[in-house]
């Protein structure tokens, strides 16, 4: 490992967060917006998922924008999606991060409501994981890990609009982030007054990656534009199946077809890791 590498994955394990500058070229992400617009479009019409509208005016967030039936009549947008998800830069970043090689998950996209403007809830994905508060806790009696996985963040406009606490991956709520976080049962999960917040300043083509045990949240205004594409990826040793996971159409015979070969071989292991679950659930998915 460079040292470079080691400087990253060492602010990574401290941190529980890192920003790279310019991931994505201008270029790059330009066309990314556009094709993710697109997507966004389709989604509010009809998710293909499930035949129906995707979304309400206040829904701030949709997954799977790989699903082919956004792509019927543009699959050289497809191919040039999924050459991002499987990018060079993203996944070397995962790798030394994670200290094995990452495993696709899912991808999502993060917008701006466009009637109720709202200050996300402060939270840590372990609380859904772990219901049972004690469970919870548990997981920070020690030092706690780097996570079994990553949740990078790419700006495709301009945003401040997520918000973490540094270094609280490794360890329980203080008393104060406690009756922000959790306490009357989460009345207050939207107060702006975290202790050590840390807001990101991201332009488009940055990424902001982050450790989704930590306190962490997003901002959705409607008067304020936001377009953020997120890339999850998991430890290839640590698959998790659930409905971020279930995507049955990689299984097709042509759904990857016209990936490139790089891309291709990305993918693969993540087709590996869940065909017998797509099977059992029945693989298959409207188009």
């Amino acid at each position: 490992m460079t040292e470079m590498a080691t400087d990253l994955r060492n602010f990574w394990l401290n941190e529980g967060y890192i920003l790279v500058r310019g991931l994505f070229s201008p270029e790059r992400t330009e066309q990314l917006g556009s094709i993710c617009e697109e997507i966004l479009q389709q989604w509010y019409c009809k998710n293909p998922e499930t035949g129906e509208p995707g979304g309400n005016p206040d829904a701030v967030s949709m997954r799977h924008l790989n699903h082919p039936g956004y792509f019927a009549h543009a699959p050289e947008s497809l191919n040039f999606f999924m050459d991002a998800v499987a990018d060079d830069a993203v996944i070397e970043t995962c790798r030394t991060i994670l200290d094995e090689p990452p495993l696709f998950r899912c991808t999502t996209l993060f917008m701006n409501p466009t009637k109720n403007s709202q200050d996300g809830n402060w939270h840590r994905d372990s609380q859904f994981l772990y219901p049972d508060e004690s469970e919870e806790k548990n997981l920070f009696a020690g030092a706690h890990s780097n996570g079994g996985g990553i949740q990078m963040q790419i700006a495709l406009v301009p945003s401040d609009d997520s918000e973490i606490v540094p270094g609280s991956h490794r360890r329980w709520d203080t008393a104060a982030e406690y009756k922000i976080r959790k306490a009357a049962k989460g009345a207050n999960n939207r107060s702006n007054d975290m202790p050590g917040a840390l807001r990101l300043a991201l332009q488009p083509g940055d990424a902001f990656a982050f450790n989704a045990f930590g306190l962490h949240r997003g901002r959705y205004h409607a008067d304020k534009k936001r377009r953020t594409l997120m890339l999850t990826y998991t430890r290839t040793s640590t698959p998790s199946y659930d409905y971020f996971s279930h995507q049955p159409w990689f299984a097709e015979a042509n759904y990857m077809a016209n990936f490139q070969p790089k891309t291709r071989s990305f993918f693969e292991p993540f087709v590996s890791a869940y065909r017998e679950e797509w099977q059992k659930m029945g693989a298959s998915y409207t188009a």
